[in-house]
Parts: structure tokens; C-alpha cells; sequence
């Protein structure tokens, strides 16, 4: 049997769970919704919050929240394939239970704790990178493309550093974000059509003092580009405010 699910953390819980009631060892694949097959007709599974909450209850349960951590960041890789892996890592929890975690030269284990390492990795540059811009309605806001479905793991950090401002944080890439407000934390979607922004003239200033005085402190002989990206990868280049070409 395949499982098709729409494509999020809660929807690929849920076609998990249908495949457990059904018999997960009769499983041969949960895939996105759309992908092609010419050979089968997959079951698509709405997603379901309680069934998700179930499937994560027992791991927590039975394995520790470490593994439910592992499963969750290294579905936000967003890698080719991924729901093959965490549906073998989730088998391969629920038999190995409390000892689970020191399996790790199980392929399918160790193979999840690399995806998830990835995201942890691009989270944990990106909260240090990323550059807030007030908007002319006073709306702190933040955009950047990162390689892994990050910014929901972001966000928590900044509610605590930020929690009587009103901002919001958009993924370009996937054309959604999360936005904050009177003290409650949305995920929403983003049109591809989005216009210039209107920046607050504040806003303005502090971009053109700090262009200005980054231009003025570079020294143009020194300038090595292969160091540059041995600390900050060049994907990230274009959401730096200080590089006015692409602000």
C-alpha cells in the first residue's frame, strides 16, 4: 500500500498512523501528494492533529523526546527521499524503544540524526544572521531563503528576544512565514507577488549610515572572498542589509 500526504510534519504523521492500523509492514511508501506513479493508486490521508499527536505521544513515551526532536528536524530538511527514512527510523523506534537512541549503527538511525543535523546546523547560523527591518507601519520584518524549512524553529527565539513587537519572518523560497502579533505566533502563507516594501524613513537612515560605514571600513585589496564564505555561505549574502546592492 502507498500513502500519499500534503506535505507537512502533521499530514506525514498521519498517513503514518493509517499505516500502522493498516499494517505498517505492508507499507511500501508515503510520498507528497502530486508526486508521480505510474504503477499503483495511492491512498491520500488528510492531515489529522490527533492522529499526529498520537504517533508522537508514543515515541516520546517509549523512546524519549530526543527521538521525536530527531524525526521532526530532519523532516524540516526537506531532503529527496526523507519519508523513507523516518518511516524505517519510526520502525525502527518502536521495536528498539528506551535503547533506541544507541542504535546508531542502524543506516535508517543514523541517517535521521544527519537530516536533522542539517537543519539544527542552518538554524543555528541563521539566528545570528538574520536582519530585522522596520516597516512604515512599525512592523518589524525579515526575509531569507534558507535550504531547510527553518523558520518555525526560528520563531521561538524570537518571541522571548522580542515580545511586545509586532514582526514577522518570511521564507522567500516557500513563500510563507511566521508572523507575530499581540502576543500570538502565526504560520502563514505569502504571495509570490509581494511589492517593494515600505520602509519606515528610520529604517532608511540606519541602512545608509551602516552601508556607509561598512564601505568605509572595507579595505578593497584585503577582500578575500573564499574566507568570506568559510564563515557565511554565499547563499546568505543576498539578506545582508550592508551589501547595498542587494538591499
Amino acid at each position: 500500500m502507498n500513502y500519499e500526504y500534503d506535505g507537512t510534519f502533521f499530514g506525514f504523521l498521519s498517513a503514518v498512523f493509517d499505516a500502522w492500523h493498516d499494517g505498517i509492514e505492508k507499507t511500501e511508501n508515503i510520498r507528497t501528494q502530486g508526486e508521480l506513479s505510474l504503477f499503483d493508486q495511492p491512498r491520500f490521508v488528510p492531515s489529522d492533529p490527533g492522529k499526529a499527536r498520537r504517533i508522537l505521544e508514543a515515541l516520546r513515551k517509549q523512546c524519549g523526546g530526543r527521538a521525536s526532536h530527531f524525526l521532526y528536524y530532519a523532516f524540516m530538511a526537506e531532503l529527496p527521499g526523507r519519508e523513507e527514512a523516518l518511516l524505517l527510523y519510526l520502525r525502527l523506534a518502536f521495536h528498539y524503544k528506551k535503547e533506541f537512541l544507541h542504535h546508531l549503527s542502524d543506516e535508517p538511525v543514523w541517517a535521521v540524526r544527519q537530516m536533522a543535523r542539517r537543519t539544527g546546523n542552518e538554524r543555528h547560523k541563521l539566528l545570528g544572521l538574520l536582519r530585522f527591518r522596520e516597516l512604515s507601519d512599525g512592523m518589524l520584518y525579515a526575509r531569507l531563503a534558507p535550504s531547510c524549512a527553518v523558520v518555525p524553529l526560528m520563531a521561538p527565539h524570537f518571541v522571548s528576544r522580542f515580545p511586545g513587537e509586532r514582526w514577522v519572518i518570511h521564507d522567500i523560497r516557500r513563500h510563507m512565514g511566521v508572523l507575530y502579533e499581540n502576543h500570538t505566533l502565526s504560520l502563514i502563507e505569502i504571495p509570490r507577488t509581494l511589492q517593494e516594501l515600505s520602509l519606515s524613513r528610520d529604517e532608511q537612515g540606519f541602512n545608509h549610515l551602516w552601508q556607509a560605514y561598512y564601505k568605509t571600513i572595507a579595505i578593497k585589496e584585503r577582500r578575500n572572498d573564499t574566507v568570506r564564505r568559510s564563515f557565511m555561505p554565499e547563499k546568505y549574502w543576498p539578506w545582508l542589509i550592508e551589501d547595498a546592492k542587494h538591499s
